[in-house]
């Protein structure tokens, strides 16, 4: 008896490309969007699919509003889809933030490409999170002449 069948990857992609669920499609627009939990460019391409790789991370930023999180597969649990979620969380300065994201990326032998991407939203999300400064006028009001 046959216990399970193995399907390529990109087998699986051809299949599904045009019905999957977190396909997105925009008027006027060329792309096509994905609203995957492991995307972290939101582009719908293999490439970027989570759904359709062995190793996927995304950041996300934390539920605080300080620092990021970084949400990855274990391979491991390939089979449970359950177990196979891993968050860490990063709130510390963002230069150690990014440290830990490309350190962790180099470990565990994670595409450059993704890396980078990964690099980019967590850098971006760490800007958003720094509070503005307020913008000093750089006029100030004239003392009014006393009417004489």
């Amino acid at each position: 008896m046959v216990k399970g069948v193995g399907v390529s990857r990109d087998l699986q992609w051809v299949l599904t490309r045009n019905w999957s669920s977190s396909l997105i499609k925009a008027r006027g627009i060329n792309r096509r969007f994905s609203r995957s939990p492991f995307n972290p460019k939101g582009l719908f391409v293999p490439r970027f699919e989570g759904q359709y790789q062995q190793k996927a991370l995304t950041i996300e930023p934390n539920a605080g509003g300080k620092g990021v999180t970084l949400v990855y597969k274990k391979r491991r649990h390939q089979r449970k889809p359950a177990k196979a979620v891993a968050r860490i969380v990063l709130n510390k300065d963002s230069r150690r933030t990014l440290k830990n994201i490309k350190t962790f990326c180099n470990r565990n032998l994670y595409r450059t490409d993704l890396k980078n991407v990964c690099l980019r939203r967590a850098s971006a999300i760490l800007r958003s999170q720094k509070p503005k400064p307020i913008k000093k006028s750089r006029r100030t009001a004239a003392p009014k002449k006393a009417a004489e």
